[in-house]
């Protein structure tokens, strides 16, 4: 996912790819929130995408990783115009357990009260399993959340076994085997 935000034109069909989702999904939401680091910048991409393709315009924001102490402290956890009663969108890139989720709806819910979650939308869904067994779909729902995603890692994996990038294959046995071996221990 580093790569899909590194060029302008990957920035922007890495958005475009959120925004048909979010469209798809006809997620109806206030706030889109980006948490910190690859959420800030897929935050403001999508909401400036859905602006000009769609004429949606949506306040975004992100959390600050440690807090501000210095200058207007206003900002100081969450950067953005969130507001009390929001309906809010978190997107970020990939996700492994929900734990870093959770621990970023819980800043938003200490700013601001009566948020409502609309879901969260991430761009790769890893598939793996946390201790207990269960997914991060699972432990999100237990939650309250919702996980969408616009791709799984076997999904990427199945696609890359079959389909040549730039003329040349980009995984080898090798590699499909310790992908395999990977998802049978740590995958859901």
């Amino acid at each position: 996912m580093g790569r899909a935000l590194n060029t302008g034109a990957f920035a922007a069909r890495t958005a475009q790819s959120y925004v048909q989702e979010i469209s798809t999904l006809n997620f109806d939401f206030d706030y889109l929130h980006g948490p910190a680091y690859k959420g800030i910048p897929l935050a403001a991409l999508v909401a400036g995408y859905l602006y000009t393709t769609h004429n949606l315009n949506k306040r975004w924001g992100y959390d600050r990783k440690q807090e501000k102490t210095y200058g207007d402290l206003a900002e100081k956890t969450i950067v953005g115009d969130l507001r009390d009663g929001d309906s809010v969108l978190i997107i970020d890139d990939v996700i492994t357990t929900g734990e870093t989720k959770i621990e970023n709806w819980g800043k938003l819910t200490n700013f601001k009260r009566d948020l409502v979650p609309r879901g969260i939308l991430i761009a790769v869904d890893r598939q793996e399993k946390e201790e207990s067994g269960e997914s991060a779909s699972q432990v999100l729902q237990k939650k309250g959340f919702t996980l969408y995603s616009i791709l799984t890692i076997t999904e990427i994996m199945s696609h890359l076994k079959t389909h040549p990038i730039n003329g040349k294959m980009c995984v080898d046995q090798h590699t499909v085997k310790a992908f395999d071996e990977y998802i049978a221990t740590y995958g859901v």
